[in-house]
């Protein structure tokens, strides 16, 4: 349903005006409703790109806005006179609206914004941990599950009295464990999967986690060893000598970049001594800078060094599997500031924690309000079923009675969730459509939809909770009401018949023409040689349109002989071409688009005013959108007289007088 709303409506940027005293007087009054000079203001801003642009408008643009909005009001304040907002279709689909937006925004700001700030919050720490892992496959069996417990509750029992290096050494399933020693080096814990960023978060150093942590890879044990303020991050230039496997290789390689090590030490400039030594040709040409580095993108003792640097020294060659670095400290940055990351920082959290964040979310509302699935009526629902149909075919509901459709599928504190709605949202959800009613998929479907009970039910709180969505439904349902009340009051109402279009035909028949147009038709080959035959037929006398039908290629040409019909001299190169020649008279083969054309002139039509039927279409649309004014005029009339409108002029000229506050 497409809809011309008067008022549009940021979804989460708020605009706060404070007047410092000023006062907001009553700008318009309707019926017994008041628009006061602030809430024309902010719906004055919301359609007119912000509060600057605004403030530049005239004073005639702020009048005609607000005549748009006097008239939106009147016709809304008729709807709700009418009862429109109890009829059943709209009740339908504010219902749906109300769920759906209310969803996306309580997510937005419930879980993704609270997300991101936390996600930056700790971004601002580093925390230096150990741990001891004990590997769980993701199907591990709950025999083996069992057993990684109780090693790793073993370990903790430990700690103690036992260095935890030497447990992560002895215990330790963690490749890394035999140069570690467990040892994780400094990190954000937004670095880490969930689970085990938030654990080290919450530990002070040399505390440990008392019981095995569970994340993807299997058990863990920590224990924080540090934790510091981010030093943010630096920039680095560097020197590569690449060295073969070869032992001897190895060692000239190392040698040289000793040397050269010891020439900048003497004061050798670094710029020359990477342009000339380098083996890292992208770098060189940046002048042998690499960009920055935060710590924890980086393997822990080359981040020692990089952050003991101070700017302009330079490193100790530092050996690689595949050369030697001497990496120089050219610029330190600290943490740039949330407003400054912010948008990259909801990419990092989207990616990294939303889906976690968003799990635990469900998780607390499905406690929240206790969302049950009542497993008896499952199984009586999936023996009343055919198990052959698919969830999109409706035909699988019809056969339950009314009785089992009315019986509670999902127990949730405020709104049972039934077995047609069960139904209903299986049908008209294209993600499950295809899914077979199999006893397995049903269960599976019901479970999926325990997380949907609990969504909507919080939903249909949240305009309780956020002041700006409880605006934001009011504004769609006052934009559905609009809609709903034009089309019974303005285009139920503006009769169209033959006889009123032919009158109208006749008043206006000069606005509806015929440019000049030219009549073609077209022989169309892929190839030159297949052209070069179809011509040569031509020339002999053969009939053109005949040939077309033979030869042409060109989709759905065939049976129309080749003839593209009057056709305006604008349209395409072909018809430009065509206006140009005398009637009867044929080109030789040229190129055109992928191929090639042979056309023939077969009329020419000079400009002339268009039949009515010619004109139908344009003379049906000019007269319903001229008679429609009409009625809405004449219904914003009958509307004043039942809602009296009374304007303030003066208070229109204080608009955008006040100093405004912008937050988020």
């Amino acid at each position: 349903m497409t809809r011309m709303l008067i008022l549009g409506v940021p979804l989460f940027i708020v605009i706060l005006f404070i007047g410092c005293g000023a006062s907001n007087p009553i700008l318009a009054t309707i019926g017994d409703e008041k628009i006061t000079l602030r809430s024309f203001e902010d719906n004055f801003v919301k359609n007119n790109g912000g509060w600057d642009t605004s403030a530049a408008t005239s004073f005639e643009d702020r009048q005609k806005f607000l005549d748009l909005l006097v008239q939106f009001k009147l016709k809304v304040k008729e709807a709700r006179a009418q009862g429109l907002e109890k009829d059943s279709a709209i009740v339908s689909e504010m219902d749906s609206y109300n769920t759906s937006v209310a969803q996306s925004y309580m997510i937005e700001k419930e879980v993704v914004e609270p997300g991101v700030q936390k996600f930056y919050d700790r971004k601002k720490e580093e925390i230096r941990a150990s741990h001891i892992l004990f590997r769980l496959q993701r199907n591990a069996t709950p025999e083996d599950t069992l057993m990684a417990y109780i090693r790793a509750v073993n370990a903790i029992d430990q700690i103690p009295y036992t260095p935890f290096d030497s447990l992560a050494s002895r215990y330790s399933e963690d490749p890394s464990v035999k140069s570690n020693h467990g040892d994780l080096g400094f990190f954000t814990s937004d670095r880490m999967v969930p689970e085990f960023g938030d654990a080290c978060f919450l530990l002070k150093p040399g505390e440990y986690t008392k019981r095995p942590l569970r994340t993807q890879y299997g058990y863990h044990v920590i224990k924080v060893t540090a934790r510091r303020q981010n030093p943010g991050s630096v920039r680095i230039s560097h020197i590569l000598l690449r060295f073969n496997e070869s032992s001897s290789d190895t060692a000239a390689v190392r040698d040289t970049v000793w040397m050269l090590y010891k020439r900048l030490r003497s004061g050798a400039p670094f710029k020359e001594v990477m342009q000339k030594y380098s083996q890292d040709p992208q770098s060189v040409a940046n002048n042998g800078d690499i960009g920055f580095y935060e710590r924890d993108r980086i393997p822990p003792a080359v981040a020692d060094v990089f952050y003991q640097l101070q700017i302009d020294s330079i490193s100790e060659p530092m050996r690689f599997n595949y050369g030697y670095h001497i990496f120089k400290l050219t610029e330190k940055k600290a943490l740039p500031s949330f407003v400054e990351m912010q948008k990259d920082l909801k990419n990092q959290y989207q990616q990294v924690r939303y889906q976690y964040d968003y799990k635990n979310y469900v998780e607390k509302l499905k406690a929240q309000y206790r969302v049950l699935i009542d497993s008896t009526v499952v199984n009586m629902l999936i023996s009343k079923i055919d198990t052959t149909k698919t969830a999109g075919n409706e035909n699988w509901k019809d056969t339950l009675s009314t009785e089992i459709l009315q019986t509670t599928l999902i127990h949730c504190i405020g709104r049972p969730f039934k077995v047609k709605d069960f139904a209903d949202k299986v049908i008209t959800t294209n993600e499950y459509k295809s899914y077979r009613l199999t006893p397995a998929n049903v269960w599976l479907l019901v479970t999926k939809f325990v997380d949907v009970v609990a969504l909507e039910q919080h939903a249909r709180h949240a305009a309780e909770r956020h002041p700006v969505l409880a605006q934001l439904l009011q504004e769609y349902e006052e934009g559905t009401l609009l809609y709903r009340i034009e089309q019974d009051e303005v285009w139920k109402k503006v009769m169209v018949n033959d006889s009123l279009l032919r009158e109208y035909y006749n008043a206006h028949m000069e606005n509806y023409r015929w440019p000049e147009r030219v009549n073609f038709a077209e022989i169309y080959t892929k190839t030159d040689s297949v052209a070069k035959v179809a011509y040569k037929k031509v020339k002999s006398g053969k009939d053109f349109m005949g040939v077309a039908q033979e030869y042409t290629n060109r989709l759905g040409y065939q049976e129309k002989k080749g003839v593209w019909g009057f056709q305006l001299f604008t349209f395409n190169d072909l018809s430009l071409k065509a206006s140009t020649m005398a009637i009867d008279s044929i080109t030789a083969p040229f190129k055109f688009e992928t191929g090639w054309s042979i056309i023939k002139a077969l009329g020419r039509d000079s400009a002339h005013v268009k039949t009515f039927e010619e004109a139908m279409p344009e003379v049906a649309s000019a007269y319903q959108e001229v008679a429609s004014k009409q009625r809405e005029q004449e219904w914003i009339e009958a509307l004043k007289k039942k809602y009296p409108v009374t304007i303030n002029k003066e208070a229109l000229t204080e608009a955008f007088k006040r100093k405004r506050v912008e937050s988020q």
